[in-house]
């Protein structure tokens, strides 16, 4: 029975040993201890803060019973003072302890952790912490333990700065506008087309314009005409005109008057042949506005039937563009919005528009949406079936932004090098929205901060070696 006893009490005795140490892997090394460190909340914020620690032998066991001293500050900065305060240390029990301080603002803080353990020499830890950005970077005093992920600050002196032509730009808020670019078709603006439409049957006697593409001027002769039923309807007219004071005879000649104006006569046509006497066999018809004859469907000595279109005369002074933009550029584009248009056979020559009308559709085939730009003719230098190049401003107001050779692509992420301190960066995630020589940051930098403008690729060579970005394989 003793030896029993003997054996429980043993393996008693090693649980209670195995269960005062502690896993060590991702421990600070701070002299001969084992250093764990928290921050509540993370990243810190302007207020108070709470650091918590955790302090461990070379074996794993707690170490209780330390005195620990904590000072903060921040450097003077221009004609702002250095900042330094200190922090409230309490023993949790079990190796771990709070720290309790208080931070004046987001910013760069250097903090300093000295511990003083029985059967411990003395030591002391200094690491920084940026809010708003979450973590911190040892300074000195302790070894960050190897494991994926721990290293998120690179070192380069001012002088290799210099060297590799190192250039910083401030992450500020600027008025952006988004550039929509899309390719377009010349057409004629519908508005603007007329078609001279025959509303009796007739015969065609002479043309005055028989060609396709000829300008014409509102009111110039097309074609002469000579149609039976007018001639029917003229005569009529004529033998109420003179029916004198006859009863109904007032009711007649507005009937016959009506006919004749909706068989096209002008009033001062109809006021001619009242005051000739004699019906006339042949009518002249005349454009009905400027523009250049776009169709003409009609030759001398032809048969023209009712509501046969003879000419389609269209007004090229102002002409449409229709435009195929994305699918993703919907969200944006608006009518009223500028445009400008360039040709591809005519480099530095542009036309100013506006966006008229944007289409409710999108194409199924080539998943676009469809916009309508107006754009000024007046010298008729474009030609409908054109193709043109179009560019939309969208303005998007006052955004955070960065120069767009400040963010380096890694698959699906873009990353920027932000200054931390001096000869110190950091690479950053950051999520942005509209892109252009500026891009709109939505996350991940700081009104103020400073980033890589130039020779990010040299950086982001010396990140990867050191750890401090993700690997391009990783989308």
């Amino acid at each position: 029975m003793k030896s029993i006893a003997r054996l429980v009490a043993a393996a008693l005795l090693l649980l209670a040993a195995c269960a005062k140490k502690k896993d060590t892997s991702d421990a600070l090394h701070v002299g001969d201890m084992r250093v764990r460190l928290e921050l509540d909340p993370d990243p810190p914020r302007a207020g108070d803060n709470t650091l918590r620690v955790e302090l461990m032998d070379a074996q794993g066991k707690v170490v209780d019973g330390a005195q620990l001293g904590f000072v903060y500050d921040m450097a003077a900065m221009g004609s702002m003072p250095e900042m330094k305060g200190g922090g409230d240390a309490r023993s949790m029990g079990g190796g771990n302890y709070q720290i309790s301080y208080p931070l004046a603002m987001l910013g760069d803080w250097t903090l300093t952790l000295g511990i003083d353990a029985p059967g411990h020499p003395h030591a002391e830890l200094r690491f920084k912490v940026s809010p708003p950005h979450r973590g911190y970077t040892l300074q000195s005093g302790g070894a960050v333990p190897a494991h994926e992920g721990a290293a998120q600050r690179i070192e380069i002196a001012p002088e290799r700065q210099q060297l590799i032509g190192l250039v910083f730009a401030k992450v500020e808020r600027r008025p952006l506008s988004l550039t929509l670019r899309a390719s377009g078709r010349v057409e004629v603006d519908e508005t603007q087309v007329h078609d001279v439409v025959l509303r009796y049957d007739a015969y065609v006697e002479k043309l005055f314009v028989g060609q396709t593409g000829q300008p014409v001027r509102a009111g110039q002769p097309l074609l002469v005409l000579y149609s039976p039923e007018l001639l029917s309807s003229e005569r009529d007219y004529l033998v109420a005109a003179k029916s004198g004071s006859l009863p109904g005879s007032a009711q007649l000649v507005r009937a016959a008057e009506e006919r004749l104006k909706l068989w096209g006569l002008s009033s001062a046509q109809i006021a001619e042949l009242r005051k000739r006497g004699t019906a006339e066999p042949r009518v002249t018809i005349r454009s009905p506005a400027d523009g250049t004859v776009l169709e003409k469907n009609v030759v001398a000595g032809s048969k023209a039937m009712t509501g046969n279109a003879l000419y389609r005369i269209g007004n090229l002074g102002r002409i449409w563009v229709l435009a195929d933009l994305f699918e993703s550029d919907a969200p944006y584009v608006r009518p009223g919005m500028p445009a400008t248009m360039t040709l591809p056979y005519a480099s530095g020559v542009t036309w100013k528009g506006t966006v008229q009308f944007v289409y409710p559709t999108v194409d199924e085939k080539t998943r676009s949406v469809r916009a309508r730009i107006a754009f000024s003719n007046a010298q008729l230098a474009l030609k409908p079936g054109m193709f043109a190049d179009v560019k939309v401003e969208v303005p998007l107001g006052m955004r955070l932004a960065v120069p767009d050779d400040a963010l380096l692509a890694s698959g699906e992420h873009r990353y920027a090098f932000v200054k931390r301190g001096e000869g110190e960066l950091q690479a950053v995630e950051v999520k942005t929205g509209a892109l252009g020589d500026y891009d709109e940051v939505l996350d991940g930098l700081v009104e103020g901060e400073e980033v890589a403008t130039q020779a990010t690729f040299l950086l982001s060579s010396e990140a990867l070696l050191r750890s401090a970005q993700p690997r391009w394989s990783h989308p």
